[in-house]
Parts: structure tokens; sequence; C-alpha cells
């Protein structure tokens, strides 16, 4: 027999209006959501332990129907504490570091969720909490979410050339000064509204020679993988995206900032990259 918050919780949400359009369906320890109501489930609140309680939340990042990420609360006390993946080509499951700031962003929406349905009052006729919250936390802040690990996960296009410069951490710029070609170590990378930025100073003789000549190479290396990545650079004197760029990089905060007259951000206008490994043939990434 069912018990416990589980339980509690599969009664009120198919009460509530704003919610039992969510729920596809309600299994023995499961409650299935379908947040863009195209037939397939894309959240499961579950209760893998048996008990009751709700520990589990599972995301379909592909659209499948198949689910294949999971924040696990191991230690039963509502906040999860390992992130799951699974590969669609493989039945293997590893724990996942998306990166800090999205996996923690992840864990704390699978906790409030936890949170919320697993409230000692969620039977009470005065419910301490907005279910028209819970809503809006499953429609629009998950769902925006799952989309950005998506990207992570599975990424494309200029988000995949991001993530290869990001998680290599240094890759190396080429650009020319007459006739010589010159090549130096970077290390910073931000992907802002669509575009792949790097930055350097206006003091710096790389910032003169792409101002000469905006066509430059980068070449990165990984995991036994390395990426080409040929295009122009384009030069961009807004706060914003110096801001981020200096948020995303803090160590450079004693060096430049954001309204200065020597911090530069550049993005590439256009490109086109490589991806070679010596186990695959290689694979062009246009943008």
């Amino acid at each position: 027999m069912e018990s416990g918050n589980l339980r509690k919780a599969k009664l009120r949400l198919l009460e509530d209006p704003a919610l039992k359009g969510l729920v596809l369906r309600s299994g023995r320890n499961e409650i299935l959501f379908d947040l863009d109501q195209d037939g397939n489930a894309d959240v499961c609140v579950s209760d893998e332990s048996g008990n009751g309680d709700i520990d589990t939340i599972s995301i379909d990042l592909t659209g499948d129907g198949e689910f294949n990420l999971y924040l696990h609360d191991a230690d039963g006390n509502g906040i999860p504490d390992s992130v799951l993946y699974a590969d669609d080509a493989s039945d293997q499951m590893e724990v996942l570091a998306i990166g800090s700031e999205v996996e923690q962003r992840l864990k704390d929406v699978a906790a409030h969720l936890i949170g919320l349905l697993s409230s000692d009052d969620f039977d009470s006729s005065e419910v301490t909490f907005s279910l028209n919250e819970l809503a809006e936390y499953l429609k629009k802040d998950l769902a925006e979410l799952i989309a950005e690990v998506q990207a992570i996960v599975n990424p494309s296009g200029i988000e995949r050339i991001y993530r290869f410069l990001n998680d290599a951490g240094v890759y190396y710029l080429a650009t020319v000064e007459g006739d010589q070609p010159r090549v130096r170590a970077f290390g910073t990378a931000l992907l802002y509204d669509g575009r792949l930025y790097i930055q350097t100073g206006k003091v710096k003789s790389v910032s003169r020679q792409i101002a000469a000549n905006p066509k430059v190479e980068i070449c990165a290396f990984k995991d036994g993988a390395w990426m080409r990545l040929a295009g122009i650079l384009e030069n961009d004197d807004s706060i914003e995206v110096k801001q981020a760029m200096l948020d995303k990089n803090p160590s450079l905060k004693s060096m430049y900032s954001a309204d200065d007259d020597n911090t530069q951000v550049l993005y590439f206008k256009e490109g086109s990259a490589t991806f070679c490994s010596f186990t695959s043939e290689p694979e062009v990434v246009d943008f």
C-alpha cells in the first residue's frame, strides 16, 4: 500500500486544476509529469527507497519518453546529493559533473520539488505553500533548466565548441603579425547570447594584431581529442559582456574591470571548428 508523502502528493496534485493537466499518470511509487503536453513524461518524481518518501527526480533530456538524468537523495534528508546520467546508447549510468553552477541549480530545483511534495502540511486544509508555485517550477524553471542541461550533455554547434574550450581550460590562439605567425596560451571563453567570446587587454600585442587582421585560429586539446577553430573575431565594447566575462573568470578582476579602457572582449562572428582524434574521423562544425 502506498504511504507517506508520495501518496499525499498524488491526492493533492490530482485535485488541483493548475497541476492536474501536468500529471501524465501516477504509479505505485511515482508521479509522472508532462511539461510540454506532448504525451510523453518529461519529469518523474519517485520513491526509489520504497518508504513512501520522495527521493528521486528523473528527467527526460532527449524528448523520446526515456529518462536519462537522475537527481537522487541517497541519505534521505530531502536534498539531492547526486546527479546520474545514462547515455541513450548505453545501459551504463555515471555520476555526472555538469559544472558547479548548473549542477547546483539542478539540485536546488529538485530539493524544492521534494520539499513541496513532502511537506508535512501537504494533506492539511491550510497548505503553507502555493501549488501555483509548484506549477511554475514545473512549467518554467525546470523546463528551462532541462534545456540548459541538454545543451551541456548533448551540445551542438557553437555550444559544443564553447564546451570543448571551457573544459580544456587552456587553448592556443594564433594571429598574424606581418608575415610572422604568433601563438600564445589563452584561458578565457564565454558563451553569451549565442556568441563565443574570448578576452584580452587592448595594450597587448595580440589586440593590435587582431585589429590589423581579425582572422585567427585556435587549437585546444583534452581527453585524447583536439579541436581547431578558424574564424573572424569582432570587437564588442558592451559593459554587460565584459562583466559576464570577468564574473566567469574572477581571477581577472585584479587586472581588469568592465569599465576600464583596457579590457577587451571579442566574439567569433563566423568560424569553422574541426574536431579530431586518432580514433575517429574529423568532424567539422560551421557557424
